[in-house]
């Protein structure tokens, strides 16, 4: 093992370029996140107040919370990153443009295969800066997963032990 511990880019660029385009991730975390506040407590239909099983509005306000921690995190890597890469993350996976929409945004003659090579570079980048920001914000890992696939399973499980303080490392 180098400086640097190794890690599959090939995984993690598919993690990366999933959580962008999966409706169930970062889009939900946009839309929760603006939610991030205090809530008007629901009446319970019985006309008992307390009478529910647990406090779902709490459980809103701390999910909601946690959905606007993770949008600050995904933010703050990606200003993280090289300008180049911040202008790809931004026009290509936040915004949901079309590589060719991308390149007119980003104002660069980039054929494909530099734009693929630029591409790839910025997901890697945000890969990075993404894993390091979440952990010191203490993100909940279910709404905002690390990224970085390690070659060596036993690196991300002492990642994860660190993050959640459990005994075997794995959530």
């Amino acid at each position: 093992m180098g400086l640097f511990p190794e890690f599959n880019e090939e995984t993690t660029l598919d993690n990366v370029r999933e959580f962008f385009s999966n409706e169930k991730k970062y889009p939900r975390i946009c839309r929760n996140a603006w939610m991030d506040g205090i809530k008007s407590q629901g009446n319970d239909i019985t006309g008992i107040r307390g009478s529910r099983k647990g406090n779902g509005s709490e459980r809103m306000m701390i999910y909601y919370a946690e959905c606007a921690r993770a949008k600050r995190a995904v933010e703050k890597a990606i200003s993280a990153c090289s300008i180049g890469s911040q202008d790809i993350l931004n026009w290509h996976y936040v915004k949901q443009l079309t590589v060719a929409e991308t390149k007119l945004h980003i104002n660069h003659h980039l054929g494909h295969t530099t734009f693929t090579d630029a591409d790839k570079m910025a997901c890697l980048e945000f890969a990075e800066a993404c894993d390091r920001v979440s952990m010191e914000m203490n993100c909940n890992l279910e709404i905002l997963p690390l990224f970085l696939d390690f070659d060596d399973d036993d690196e991300k499980a002492g990642t994860n032990q660190e993050q959640n303080g459990n005994k075997t490392g794995t959530k």
